[in-house]
């Protein structure tokens, strides 16, 4: 007992306990600089130019910037307010878990990841006449103008397509080409019509959709003149006495009739293809394994 009455009045073993002591506090204890408090949300320019864009859908730091600095005081305060309660919101979701499980949060991130390698990808550099070429040729078939149609008809509403329709078609045909009625001649003439009288370089796909196939190869069977009323021909709706008087081939516009518009895709899609280089390095680190489905 004197034993240890005489250790604990030992000096050094003060200093040791002393500085052990301070160790565990110091070790669950975080006074560094370096600490976060999480209780502090501090904005500033980036974070609300950031949140500016966010908000827009629309990422365009320059014209945000100028924005910004455009406000007014009071416009400016509530741009924060709205920051600040977002963020307040958003640490509150995170501490409460919310994010486990979240698919709608599993997708923004995602969004935002494909985002920040949209503007860390190499500068699309400038398109030569090789690059243009190249590319003209791998995408000929985007630069094609189809065939087109110019013509108008007069229309007989007669969906049971019955005899006495036709009947008034063949007779209203007879009579356009002996009153020579010109192509903007027709609306004082036979029925109104669900879609367009006058139809100028309409393309095939067009026409089908206002008639069908069949008024569509008929159009392409008979010869253009203006000023000729031919038909009559059948659609869905009744039948049309039909004016053809032009028909434009389809043609492919040469590189240079084009070139501002495949140098625009030209550099679209490379900057696509650099991206999704950068998403592909990312994805391919991880390995797929699949079970039983």
């Amino acid at each position: 007992m004197t034993v240890i009455k005489t250790t604990l009045k030992q000096p050094l073993l003060h200093f040791v306990a002393i500085g052990a002591m301070l160790f565990i506090f110091f070790s669950f204890s975080d006074t560094s600089e370096e600490a976060v408090d999480e209780s502090i949300i501090a904005v500033d320019r980036a974070t609300l130019l950031s949140y500016m864009q966010y908000q827009a859908n629309a990422f365009n730091e320059d014209f945000f910037s100028q924005q910004l600095d455009s406000m007014e005081e009071s416009q400016s305060r509530i741009l924060i307010e709205g920051y600040y309660r977002e963020e307040a919101l958003y640490r509150e979701a995170l501490a409460m878990g919310m994010d486990e499980g979240d698919y709608n949060i599993k997708q923004r991130m995602v969004e935002k990841l494909v985002f920040l390698l949209q503007g860390s990808v190499p500068e699309v550099p400038a398109a030569t006449q090789q690059d243009l070429e190249s590319y003209y040729a791998d995408n000929t078939n985007i630069y094609r103008r189809d065939a087109s149609y110019s013509f108008t008809h007069v229309f007989i509403d007669d969906q049971e397509h019955s005899a006495e329709g036709k009947i008034r078609a063949e007779v209203l045909l007879e009579e356009l080409n002996e009153s020579n009625i010109d192509f903007f001649g027709a609306a004082d003439y036979g029925d109104a019509f669900p879609y367009l009288q006058n139809y100028v370089r309409r393309s095939r796909d067009f026409i089908r959709n206002n008639f069908d196939d069949d008024f569509a190869a008929w159009i392409d069977s008979i010869e253009p003149q203006d000023g000729l009323w031919q038909g009559s021909v059948e659609s869905p709706f009744g039948f049309h006495v039909v004016m053809l008087s032009n028909r434009f081939p389809a043609v492919v516009p040469t590189l240079e009739e084009i070139r501002e518009r495949v140098e625009e895709d030209y550099f679209i899609d490379t900057q696509y293809n650099l991206r999704l280089d950068a998403e592909n390095n990312l994805v391919e680190k991880y390995r797929l394994e699949i079970g039983e489905i």
